[in-house]
């Protein structure tokens, strides 16, 4: 059996092979017998406590410590002594008013018999991995804290679309108490299989296109369905590697109650619109009708009365003949502005001939009165509804009296076309001075708006657009059938 004192020679001798061990041992490393003197102890020990080997061999294992981690070191030493156990514990002192975590490993020294004549203490300094892991907590608590009072449904999944983390939101929305319930299970352990289904062939799509998915979808939560816009994506470590999915949804159960509100008072509006529109066309023809047949035949009368008289008046009374052919003259402008007035409430040639023979009389009205050079495109084959082809007909209307009014135009030219997806298009387009932006989404910009809402009566659109200098285009795109918008 080896005494303390060979035990001592062999540890002690730097170029024996347990010495050479412990001295490039990374750790501080110091050997102690049963009263715990220090037989041996490595360079980096030492320094650590501000000496050399030489100056602790000899003395107790509690001067390379505080005396409350000696004290403790003591006791397992101890104990290792009497069952020859490894032995491991980790503490704290305060080393330069900061404190320092160490670990410690105490492993006994055997003879060949088994007899613990020795025990090696490794000591490592774990500060900074202590200090990490406490900053580590910190952060994740700071991420709880955030993710249960984020007002969404928040979730990270891995690869087999595991649960790794949930909010508290979304423990709830799934019947658990505590969001740490989600932890492992799966969407098939939480929703019903085909929503399961879906959800996991979401997440396979977006890990393999690593390309964030937005859905708006119904959700049957807390015993209602309610929407949720749910957004996904994949989550990648710094290499690219796919690790899993994250994503988070949010409650849209109100937006969407609004929308389809919104949408249904839109379709009424448009509805009354219609209905008003059609109204006001079928006033216009009525009073056109009266103005044309009732003051146009008074009129017309009056002008056959007034040549019978000047053919009576003898031919001395050169006074009262001048005054019936001046009466005559007037009853014929008024004629001519009877005539006028019922075309521009409602042209007969629209009712009579169709929409592009209405489009070239529009087209010579808006020259003759104007003096703006007007030219019209119009095909000979035509066909719409007489109602559709009067909202078309009143847009073109719309949109030439913009140029009058404001364009400061010498040339227009109005097209009307049949475009490849079989839609009518109407085109007017003026050498002006071009609209602005600003001019277009003006609010009280009235005329283009009714312009607008007519093209989306008719389940089509009306686009205006202005180049400075150069003039401005409304093009109008409408379906030859009803559709909707």
């Amino acid at each position: 059996m080896a005494t303390i004192d060979e035990l001592t020679k062999f540890l002690g001798d730097p170029n024996g092979p347990l010495g050479a061990v412990i001295e490039i041992f990374p750790d501080m490393v110091f050997v102690v017998d049963r009263e715990e003197c220090v037989l041996h102890l490595n360079t980096l020990a030492a320094r650590a406590v501000g000496g050399t080997p030489d100056q602790f061999i000899g003395r107790k294992q509690g001067t390379l410590f505080s005396p409350t981690i000696g004290e403790r070191h003591s006791r397992f030493i101890q104990k290792v002594f009497r069952t020859g156990e490894i032995i491991v514990t980790q503490t704290h002192q305060e080393l330069h008013d900061k404190p320092v975590w160490i670990d410690s490993r105490l492993v006994p020294l055997k003879t060949a018999d088994g007899e613990v004549r020795a025990v090696i203490g490794i000591i490592r300094d774990v500060s900074a991995r202590v200090h990490a892991q406490e900053t580590l907590a910190d952060r994740e608590a700071y991420l709880r804290a955030m993710l249960d009072n984020f007002p969404f449904l928040v979730w990270l999944k891995d690869v087999e679309g595991r649960f790794l983390a949930v909010n508290q939101a979304f423990a709830r929305s799934c019947g658990r108490a505590r969001s740490g319930d989600m932890v492992g299970l799966t969407d098939f352990d939480v929703w019903p299989k085909d929503l399961a289904q879906r959800y996991v062939d979401d997440d396979r799509s977006v890990m393999a296109t690593r390309q964030q998915k937005d859905v708006e979808e119904p959700i049957f939560t807390e015993g209602a369905s309610r929407w949720f816009e749910t957004f996904k994506t994949a989550v990648l470590d710094k290499r690219g590697k796919v690790l899993g999915t994250t994503g988070f949804a949010r409650d849209i159960t109100e937006r969407q109650r609004l929308d389809a509100e919104l949408r249904a008072q839109r379709e009424q509006l448009r509805a009354l619109a219609a209905h008003v529109e059609s109204v006001r066309e079928e006033e216009r023809l009525r009073i056109a009708r009266e103005i044309h047949d009732e003051l146009g035949q008074a009129l017309t009368c009056m002008s056959m009365d007034l040549a019978f008289l000047d053919k009576q008046l003898p031919k001395e009374n050169a006074h009262a003949a001048a005054r019936v052919s001046a009466l005559a003259a007037q009853v014929k402008e008024t004629v001519n502005a009877v005539r006028r007035i019922s075309a521009e409430l409602r042209p007969s040639i629209l009712d009579d001939l169709g929409l592009g023979a209405a489009m070239e009389w529009l087209a010579h009205d808006f020259a003759s009165r104007t003096g703006i050079d007007c030219a019209v495109s119009v095909p000979s084959n035509v066909s719409i509804a007489a109602e559709r082809g009067t909202i078309v007909f009143r847009m073109c209307q719309e949109a030439l009296t913009n140029v009058a009014r404001h364009a400061g135009a010498t040339h227009v030219s109005i097209d009307l076309m049949i475009d490849a997806a079989d839609q009518l298009v109407l085109e007017v387009n003026d050498n002006g001075r071009g609209i602005t932006d600003v001019e277009i989404h003006r609010p009280n910009s009235l005329g283009l708006l009714g312009m607008r809402e007519r093209a989306a009566l008719l389940g089509g659109v009306a686009e205006v657009k202005g180049t400075p200098g150069q003039g401005t285009t409304v093009t109008v795109r409408v379906p030859f059938e009803d559709r909707k918008a």
